[in-house]
C-alpha cells in the first residue's frame, strides 16, 4: 500500500480486521483495497500491504501467515515447518500455505483451514524468534525429523548442526523429551547420521539418499591435497578413491555470477582445473545434480558405474522406484 493510503505503511506488517475496524475500515473498505490492489488477504480477517508481499520470498510469506495466524489464536506456539520458517532452517519442497501450531492434548482444539494443529503431552521447549513464539530450534528439528521424511530431517538436522546453534548433545536430549512412539525409529536414524560439515541442503538430501539406496556413507569436506593445492571435496569415498561433488544449480552460477561474465568463465575455468587437477592425481570423480536425488532412474545407474552399488541394483531399484 502506499503511504497516500494510511492503512498500512511498506514492512508495516499484518493488519487485522478488528484494528482495520478501528481506523474507520470496515469490511466494504477492505474488499475495496484486496481489489483495488492495496492490500492482500493472508489468512481469515488479515490483510498485508500489498507491496509487502510481492517483495517477501515463499519463507517471508510463511512468516507473514503466522504472524496473521498469532493474531487471532490464544498463545500459540508455532512448530514443524512454521517454526523451521522462524529459526531460517531450510526444508525440502514448498513452504506450506497452512501454518502449524503445537499445544497441549488436554486444551482440545482442532486444525482449521488454515493451521494445522499438533497435540503433546510432552513440554515443549520454545524460544521467541522476531515476536513469534516458536518451538527452540533442538524441537523443531526433533519434530521434522519425526514427522517428515528421512530427507526432509536429515536436512533440518544437518542445517542446525552446521549453524553451531545446537550440537548433537541437544538434539539426543531433546529427542529424549518425546514420549509419543510416532516416527520415533525415523528420527533416531536421522540423529545417528546427522553432521555439522554438511554445507548446503543439497548434500545433505544426498546423504539421505545414500542411506536409503545403503551406499555406503562418504566422509564429508574433506582435504584432497594435489601438489600444492588443496581442495575441499563435498563427499569422499577412501575405500574407492572416489570423489562426489554436488553442484546443485552450478557453483559457479551463484552470488550474481551469472550477470558477471569474466566472473562466471573464471568459476567455470576453476572448476574443470579442479577436477582436472583431482583426476591427475589419481582420483575417480563423480557430480550429482538436484535431478539425480529426485530420480532413482538417473541416480542408480552413476553409483552403479562407479562401484558404490552392485550392478544387480540398478534394474531392480529403477523397476522398485517406478512401482512406488
Amino acid at each position: 500500500m502506499s503511504g497516500e493510503s494510511g492503512i498500512i505503511s511498506p514492512g508495516g506488517g499484518v493488519l487485522p480486521a478488528a484494528a482495520a475496524r478501528r481506523r474507520g475500515l470496515d469490511a466494504r473498505g477492505l474488499r475495496h483495497a484486496v481489489a483495488g490492489g492495496q492490500l492482500v488477504r493472508v489468512s481469515r480477517g488479515a490483510y498485508v500491504d500489498a507491496q509487502s508481499w510481492a517483495g517477501a520470498d515463499a519463507r517471508g510469506r510463511h512468516l507473514l501467515r503466522m504472524a496473521a495466524a498469532a493474531t487471532r489464536l490464544d498463545l500459540p506456539v508455532f512448530s514443524h515447518h512454521s517454526a523451521a520458517a522462524a529459526h531460517r532452517l531450510p526444508v525440502l519442497g514448498s513452504w506450506p500455505e497452512k501454518v502449524h501450531v503445537t499445544a497441549p492434548c488436554a486444551t482440545g482444539g482442532r486444525s482449521q483451514l488454515d493451521v494445522v494443529r499438533h497435540c503433546t503431552a510432552d513440554v515443549v521447549a520454545t524460544a521467541d524468534v522476531a515476536g513469534l513464539v516458536v518451538t527452540n530450534l533442538a524441537r523443531t528439528v526433533v519434530d521434522l525429523a519425526r514427522t517428515q521424511s528421512m530427507s526432509c530431517g536429515l536436512v533440518a538436522a544437518d542445517a542446525a548442526l552446521h549453524s553451531g546453534a545446537v550440537v548433537l548433545a541437544d538434539l539426543l536430549a531433546e529427542a529424549d523429551q518425546v514420549h509419543s512412539p510416532r516416527g520415533a525409529r525415523r528420527m533416531r536414524r536421522v540423529l545417528a547420521h546427522a553432521s555439522p560439515h554438511a554445507e548446503s541442503p543439497g548434500e545433505s538430501f544426498g546423504r539421505a539418499r545414500f542411506l536409503e539406496l545403503g551406499v555406503a556413507q562418504p566422509e564429508l569436506q574433506h582435504e584432497v591435497v594435489v601438489g600444492r593445492r588443496r581442495y575441499r571435496v563435498d563427499y569422499w569415498w577412501p575405500q574407492l578413491g572416489l570423489v562426489g561433488e554436488f553442484d546443485g544449480r552450478l557453483k559457479y552460477l551463484v552470488d550474481g555470477l551469472a550477470d558477471d561474465r569474466r566472473a562466471l568463465e573464471d568459476r567455470v575455468w576453476a572448476e574443470k582445473r579442479r577436477e582436472d587437477d583431482l583426476r591427475a592425481a589419481g582420483l575417480r570423480v563423480i557430480r550429482f545434480v538436484w535431478a539425480d536425488w529426485l530420480d532413482e532412474s538417473t541416480l542408480v545407474p552413476k553409483l552403479v558405474a562407479v562401484g558404490l552399488l552392485p550392478s544387480r541394483r540398478s534394474a531392480g531399484a529403477v523397476l522398485g522406484y517406478a512401482a512406488r
